[in-house]
């Protein structure tokens, strides 16, 4: 079977509805997908709700991530699971069989217990965060809901080995699926229109090159961009899109040449 794995940002301007119809859609023909989710904006507006708002690390390399403390583990879950059910219940309604999953179920890691962060321009340890970094996928619980034609939603919580919940990186959690599943494409959809030269410029999207080349184009990824080319590095799928949710039809634009699209030439099969 040939698979492929969307993952749908969870930021604020996500346009969640028409990414789930054109999602839909492209089902109902026969396609076969796993839906990965983000839910930073309703977990960052829950903390805001409950009084403990969200915080950020800045690695030395420039990466952003959650600062995800035992209260912030707790508030991120709960609103993973939500978002979880909510695009479940979406995708149903739309006639597509979806299986809601928290991450736990799917997705296994280490935590990581010693993070290098920068505050204040000085390099600090922190060793109280419940994120993890990713070392497998449970296909078990995957294959099967595939084999029966039914569509996986996944959040980005994973299990530790100290079985404790973890907070992943949704973006590398879907490229993990994609790897492990042998998928022929991901898809990231965002807010933006794919890697730009100037974030203030729409119109200075790169839209193609090599997964060999990433290095070369590293430099013109900022904050949550470099998340998604790392993630294009960890597929090692034929092919992988980062596009804008806020289209039309996103997924077709996007895999019919909208945002940028990163080939793998060693494996690259052109899919329409």
């Amino acid at each position: 079977m040939t698979i492929k794995v969307i993952k749908l940002g969870g930021g604020a301007g996500v346009n969640h509805q028409t990414v789930l119809r054109n999602l839909a859609e492209r089902i109902q023909h026969g396609e076969q997908w796993i839906l990965v989710h983000g839910c930073s904006d309703a977990a960052n507006q829950l903390a805001e709700q409950v009084g403990y708002p969200a915080q950020t690390i800045t690695s030395p390399g420039g990466h952003t991530s959650r600062y995800t403390d035992a209260r912030t583990l707790e508030i991120f879950s709960a609103a993973a699971g939500m978002v979880n059910q909510q695009l479940a219940a979406e995708l149903m309604s739309y006639r597509v069989h979806a299986v809601g999953l928290s991450g736990p179920n799917v997705i296994r890691a280490e935590r990581k217990k010693a993070i290098r962060a920068i505050r204040n321009g000085r390099q600090i340890i922190i060793r109280d965060d419940y994120s993890g970094k990713i070392t497998g996928i449970n296909t078990q619980v995957l294959v099967p809901l595939l084999e029966n034609d039914l569509t996986p939603v996944v959040a980005p919580l994973a299990l530790g080995d100290e079985y404790e919940r973890l907070n992943v990186d949704g973006d590398l959690a879907a490229a993990q699926l994609a790897h492990e599943l042998r998928a022929d494409t991901l898809v990231i959809l965002s807010n933006v229109p794919g890697l730009l030269r100037d974030v203030n410029d729409p119109a200075s999207l790169i839209s193609q090159f090599s997964l060999s080349e990433l290095d070369r184009y590293a430099d013109f990824a900022g904050g949550r961009m470099k998340k998604k080319l790392l993630a294009a590095e960890a597929a090692q799928v034929s092919r992988v899109i980062l596009a804008d949710s806020r289209l039309e039809n996103p997924i077709d634009a996007a895999l019919a040449g909208a945002g940028t699209h990163i080939i793998n030439e060693a494996v690259y099969v052109y899919h329409a």
